[in-house]
């Protein structure tokens, strides 16, 4: 069966500044993955490579057996990648509704989906991007990459700055879609025991390569090699 999501020796950064070195990933349907490590070692920009905002130095990446490494962002974006960037990267000025709509193509995720799935957002449907609080932004967020239909979900520290309530829902969110198969799903999370719990596989980088790439339950059953990849037993900080 070959990979939805194919990195092979992808060297990355920006510019003449490589940060992501010689890192090869390869990721089935339905495959869910944390991404973890120590702040600065490559996470977010493994994501951006993913996406195109980085400068390619070597490697390829193949989405679905096509390569899209030297494609721009957009057309990443319709070859079935969905980002959830740290940043969010909403449009403020249109309302949760046309946030949604301007990003949807056919497929299962529509827009009333997608209220179903954040009934925060259904009934503040008419309000702007930047009247809802950043917890409500965080699911338009998810739910703009989702109603691109994508083969891949991407999500950077989706959890980061959130009271807990609001962490809850999307974490309920997250484990519907991971339950429906068929989506892959890469999680950077700073929270190290809820990614471990969440995704049967993960990768640990440091300083651009991976330490570690494995089944989660071997990470968070053994603290000694938790604190060596980590640096902490328990969380990340």
């Amino acid at each position: 069966m070959s990979a939805v999501l194919d990195l092979c020796d992808v060297t990355a950064g920006y510019g003449p500044t490589v940060i992501i070195e010689n890192l090869s990933l390869a990721l089935q349907a339905g495959e869910v993955l944390a991404v973890l490590g120590r702040n600065g070692v490559g996470k977010s920009t493994l994501m951006k490579t993913i996406v195109g905002q980085t400068r390619l130095h070597r490697g390829e990446v193949h989405l679905k057996g096509e390569s899209i490494g030297r494609l721009p962002s957009y057309r990443r974006a319709l070859s079935g990648i969905g980002y959830v960037p740290q940043e969010r990267d909403i449009f403020g000025t249109l309302t949760i509704e046309e946030n949604l709509r301007i990003s949807a193509r056919s497929g299962r995720w529509t827009v009333e989906a997608i209220f179903e799935l954040f009934p925060n957002l259904a009934g503040r449907r008419r309000n702007r991007g930047d009247e809802i609080s950043g917890g409500e932004q965080q699911m338009l967020s998810i739910g703009r990459a989702l109603v691109g239909n994508p083969s891949v979900l991407l999500l950077d520290e989706p959890m980061e700055g959130l009271a807990p309530v609001i962490i809850d829902q999307i974490l309920k969110v997250l484990h519907t879609l991971r339950s429906a198969g068929g989506l892959v799903i890469v999680l950077v999370e700073q929270y190290a025991l809820m990614a471990l719990e969440f995704a049967p596989r993960t990768i640990v980088l440091d300083r651009g390569r991976a330490i570690f790439d494995g089944r989660s339950i071997e990470l968070s059953g053994n603290p000694e090699l938790m604190a060596s990849c980590l640096g902490l037993s328990g969380s990340l900080a």
